[in-house]
């Protein structure tokens, strides 16, 4: 291939892209719009907040959501969403619980960050300042400063502090938490006071950025009875419905209070910063500017380079805003990305609804996994079970039910293979909007899954041994690689995707996507080659291996598409293991450690190129690479390796894993009648599915070894590859009794082939 430049080859590879992907193009493109990515917004400047002449604000509301904001009980918050830039904020930190003092010290970091405390599922409120004139210091903060410095993301608490103090600005803290964000790294902080209505338009005036607390919604903080009585007493428990109406009439009072005297020119940003109680959600953010007139704002959706998706921010980005918005540089330790302000619908109602919508999908399905995957795992093992059976007592004979129990055993192989990519097709319809939406994604699911198999046993190819298996495989690569081109839109708020709530990826490719993406490319090229090398096309059938093969190891790796570092050294080695296979050429040990030198050659030179952006445009490939030019790779090397050590814990996937493999290995090679399983049977009839298979259990081995997800890749690869490869045995076992015997056929297949 000529050599291009790297805009060119972006340039060609997007069309290519957006061409492969048009019958699923107006599917895509009706997903909700809270959920998508606006490309012209990542256009923007990051600095289009710039500098103002009044203070920049932080208030930090834990447990802030859409939900709560509404105009009769909350109209201060409501008036301003009508002119602010809104969004949802993923609040994860360096724990799956954020309490209010984690999510202080991840704005304070710009990382992800925790708190000292005994017990993780307790949270503990922040330390009250120690006075020091009319400034205060944190108490221990010390030890934050070092628990972080030595945790898996290496969180620099106290950088937003410091680089504020460096500036020649000062810092005011209004409330314990408020002090842990602008603190500097010995806890200091220019100037504090209890509450909002201790400041005044003066000392706001003085500084250069304030950081305000308003905690009425968490339980850390007592706060003193309406009839002046003794204090309430701090629960961990959710706050009653009563109650939580009462804080937030307080919060919205207190937000007026400070919005009044704040300066002209203020910039103004609220943030729900954590949750303290309850299961974890997005929470609210808005932010726009004091004026003379009041409050206003640009009247978008907030959106970062963090998550490509308009609407969706992450905490961590909170503090590169806040930097950017003073006029400083965002300092490379942060992880976050600046807001910028993307289209959002005029109606303020309209453009809320969504933002909850979104928050009650990612919520939903953050409770139904643990049930979807259990469920899963003992579907699979069920069905290798009774497909076990099946085959024992109608592999052979001529019995009267024979026929009927192969053709549904094949069915329901294929719609195993098919459930994967129905749970991602099942966002095309909003089941989150349902009175049941847990009933309804399952729903969903079933119809996707339904549809897929009737797609696979309708046409004429059902009579091939790998026709269906191809069209179920075929589809299978063809929706996620559509969802790649269109923002990954099926992939987010997925059982089988990524969670918001979670934070462990926005875009690009998930490492179980990755899994059913590549298993489906490969077997569904075996399955083309198949029918090329049956027509005596073998040079053919190895061309649309490549093409196809080599597409797909850019989507998966190119930033801003796939996006995924581990997925190309993982897919590349099973590509080439399956192109040898399909060229009749030897697998050897040397051609292999050559073939994994390209692959980490591939996605090095993916990486460098990312690099050489902005560090602001750079995805998380760049930064990577940023990261190993600085010798600071360690830390995320050692972090994934010791999630990916950690999932072998997880036995319900290790089993399923397990299972597939003893079925693959152990049923379909029984001997039968014909004195060789199955398995090598269909291999007789159709050398490329050995290919296709073997191939996919390379990249689910090396997989395995390089992502963060370790034995889920393993996991949902076999998922999609077993019962394929189950529904071609079955084929041949059905061949029995017609006017070709299986031995005579058998050869004759294999001398054309």
């Amino acid at each position: 291939m000529p050599r291009r430049s790297a805009s060119a080859v972006s340039g060609g590879i997007r069309r290519a892209v957006r061409w492969c992907a048009l019958l699923l193009a107006v599917a895509l493109c009706s997903a909700p719009a809270s959920a998508q990515e606006d490309a012209d917004t990542f256009a923007r400047d990051p600095d289009a907040f710039g500098r103002h002449q009044g203070p920049v604000v932080l208030v930090g509301v834990p447990g802030l959501l859409w939900q709560d904001i509404t105009e009769e009980n909350t109209p201060t918050l409501w008036r301003m969403a009508d002119t602010a830039a809104i969004s949802n904020v993923s609040i994860r930190t360096a724990t799956s619980r954020t309490c209010p003092t984690d999510g202080w010290l991840s704005v304070s970091a710009g990382q992800r960050a925790l708190s000292v405390r005994e017990q993780f599922t307790v949270c503990e409120p922040a330390p009250e300042p120690e006075r020091t004139g009319s400034g205060a210091v944190v108490p221990g903060f010390e030890a934050y400063v070092r628990q972080n410095a030595r945790s898996s993301f290496a969180a620099p608490v106290g950088l937003l502090g410091r680089a504020v103090r460096e500036a020649g600005g000062s810092t005011l803290a209004v409330g314990h938490g408020a002090a842990l964000g602008v603190a500097d790294e010995q806890g200091r902080v220019d100037h504090y006071v209890e509450g909002v209505g201790d400041l005044s338009p003066e000392l706001l005036a003085e500084v250069s950025l304030a950081a305000v607390e308003l905690p009425g919604l968490t339980r850390l903080y007592p706060e003193p009875a309406e009839d002046g009585g003794p204090e309430e007493e701090a629960e961990q428990d959710d706050v009653p419905a009563w109650a939580r109406d009462r804080a937030l009439t307080s919060i919205d009072g207190r937000l007026r209070a400070l919005v009044e005297r704040l300066p002209a020119g203020s910039s103004l940003m609220v943030v729900g910063v954590s949750m303290d109680s309850g299961s974890s959600r997005l929470t609210a953010a808005l932010s726009g500017e004091v004026t003379e007139e009041g409050f206003t704002g640009p009247g978008g959706y907030l959106a970062s380079d963090s998550t490509r998706r308009r609407g969706l921010v992450a905490l961590t980005d909170t503090t590169p805003t806040v930097l950017t918005s003073l006029g400083l540089r965002a300092t490379e330790p942060t992880s976050g990305r600046a807001w910028h302000v993307a289209h959002r619908p005029a109606d303020t109602g309209e453009a809320v609804a969504r933002l909850v919508d979104f928050n009650t999908a990612a919520v939903v399905v953050g409770a139904a996994i643990p049930g979807f995957f259990s469920g899963l795992v003992a579907f699979q093992i069920l069905i290798y079970a009774v497909a076990a059976l099946a085959l024992h007592r109608y592999g052979t004979g001529h019995r009267g039910k024979r026929a009927t129990v192969l053709s549904v055993t094949r069915t329901v192989a294929l719609a195993s293979a098919a459930f994967p990519v129905a749970s991602y097709l099942a966002n095309l319809i909003p089941w989150w909007a349902s009175s049941a939406p847990g009933v309804a994604l399952l729903a969903c699911v079933l119809a996707a899954d339904a549809a897929v198999v009737a797609l696979a046993v309708a046409g004429p190819w059902r009579r091939g041994i790998l026709g269906p298996m191809t069209v179920v495989a075929g589809a299978t690569t063809a929706v996620l690689f559509a969802d790649l081109c269109f923002g990954a839109n099926l992939q987010m708020n997925s059982p089988t995707g990524y969670s918001p709530i979670v934070g462990g990826r926005f875009y690009g490719i998930g490492n179980i996507a990755f899994a059913t993406f590549a298993t489906g490319m490969l077997m569904a090229v075996a399955g083309v080659s198949h029918e090329l090398v049956v027509r005596g096309r073998r040079r053919t059938a190895l061309v649309v291996t490549l093409v196809v093969g080599t597409a797909a190891v850019l989507i998966v790796g190119w930033p801003g598409l796939g996006t995924d570092f581990g997925g190309v050294i993982a897919l590349v080695p099973g590509l080439a293991v399956t192109s040898m296979m399909i060229a009749g050429a030897r697998v050897t040990p040397g051609r292999l450690v050559l073939v994994g030198a390209a692959a980490v050659a591939a996605i090095g030179a993916m990486s460098w190129l990312d690099h050489l952006r902005p560090p602001h445009r750079r995805s998380h490939l760049g930064a990577f690479a940023a990261q190993v030019a600085d010798g600071e790779a360690g830390t995320v090397l050692s972090r994934k390796l010791g999630a990916m050590l950690g999932t072998l814990g997880n036995w319900q996937l290790t089993l399923l894993a397990a299972c597939a493999l003893v079925f693959l290995f152990a049923v379909l090679n029984r001997p039968t009648s014909w004195r060789i399983g199955s398995l090598q049977r269909a291999y007789e009839y159709a050398p490329a599915l050995r290919a296709g298979l073997t191939g996919s259990l390379v990249t689910a081995l090396v997989g395995f070894a390089v992502n963060d997800s370790g034995v889920a890749i393993p996991a949902i690869a076999l998922t999609v590859a077993v019962p394929l490869t189950l529904s071609a045995c079955v084929w041949t076992l059905q061949q029995e009794g017609t006017d070709t015997a299986p031995g005579r056929a058998s050869s004759q297949t294999a001398q054309r082939l």
